[in-house]
């Protein structure tokens, strides 16, 4: 009677096939996480820009020109504020509170600290505590933000540019940001064509 049994040449190659396909199959596998990862991570950058840019669009539409005052009660150059090259835009703007006792009219800050853009939002029109405020990440890792406005047909780095335009909003404003590696430009017309008639 003949033994039958596996030589070690066949066992040697059964163990490189198994060891090729394990191999290939790991490749795989590691390659499909990656793109999963890459694809979670690309559309949370997507949420967080349309949630982000949701927000500042339903800020300044609901915008209320009004006069403001700073941290001492001193009148502000403007109703609609952002100085050259600030990274930032102050303003009032409705937002509803729980209890109607309270004022809507809320001042609104939008700037880019550490490249993250942030929005503070004070308790009142006019605060008097510069920390009173609550504060929302909007994006992270922004960089070159700028915040420009258009005035008579003409882009404006500051606002207000003149003693006339100080109380008045901008006809557009136009928000360019790189975030990424990719550069991203956001339009917002705030649908107000009074002037503020304090």
């Amino acid at each position: 009677m003949s033994k039958k049994g596996f030589t070690i040449i066949e066992v040697l190659v059964s163990l490189i096939i198994l060891s090729i396909i394990a191999i290939i199959s790991s490749n795989i596998l590691q390659s499909s996480l990656d793109t999963q990862r890459s694809s979670a991570k690309h559309l949370n950058n997507i949420k967080e820009l349309n949630l982000s840019s949701s927000i500042l669009r339903r800020d300044i539409r609901q915008i209320v020109n009004i006069t403001s005052r700073d941290f001492f009660g001193t009148r502000l150059k403007g109703t609609f504020i952002s100085n050259k090259n600030s990274k930032a835009i102050v303003f009032n703007t409705t937002i509803k509170s729980l209890s109607n006792d309270v004022s809507p009219i809320k001042r609104v800050e939008y700037i880019v600290e550490d490249n993250f853009l942030l929005r503070r939002q004070f308790f009142s029109s006019n605060p008097y505590d510069q920390d009173g405020y609550v504060q929302s990440t909007m994006l992270k890792d922004v960089d070159e933000l700028d915040f420009t406005f258009m005035y008579e047909n003409k882009w404006h780095s500051s606002w207000p540019i003149n003693p006339a335009t100080s109380r008045k909003i901008p006809t557009l404003i136009k928000v360019k940001f790189l975030m990424n590696n990719k550069n991203y430009t956001w339009l917002i017309e705030p649908n107000i064509t009074y002037a503020n008639q304090d």
